[in-house]
């Protein structure tokens, strides 16, 4: 009787140890998969590309808000913008003459997506005159 209980009691010890080499397995596994995930950055340059050609396209043919590009006048823009972009997105607006490169309020440290569409007065505006609106999108 005695030698059945000490098998039974070996088959429990090599048991807990399988658990406990099992158990320190999916531990291990999980941290790898949870630090591999952090290295990857998904490339949103896509979306943002296209995010940034619908809007502009928009402001393009609004004549308000055209009207606000020629006249230097930033502050619609930037609402409607805001209104139209995921949150997790920051951008800046710059609006300057076509033959100036325009590049200010702009971080360093990100990666910034980069649009531009040059706006004109209408044929019936006695002053015209062309201005580019430059469009920045970084990852915030």
């Amino acid at each position: 009787m005695n030698r059945i209980n000490e098998m039974r009691m070996n088959k429990k010890g090599w048991i807990r140890i399988v658990e406990a080499v099992f158990a320190i397995m999916v531990i291990f596994g999980g941290a790898i998969m949870l630090i591999s995930d952090v290295g990857e950055k998904v490339d949103i340059s896509e979306d943002v590309y296209d995010t940034q050609r619908y809007i502009l396209d928009i402001i393009a043919n609004k004549d308000e808000l055209r009207n606000d590009i020629l006249e230097g006048r930033t502050m619609n823009i930037d609402e409607y913008i805001q209104k139209n972009i995921p949150s997790s997105w920051g951008f800046t607006t710059n609006i300057c003459n076509v033959d100036v490169i325009c590049n200010k309020n702009t971080p360093i440290d990100k990666d910034l997506y980069v649009s531009d569409t040059i706006i004109s007065s209408s044929l019936s505006n006695s002053k015209a005159s062309t201005k580019k609106l430059r469009f920045f999108v970084w990852r915030k």
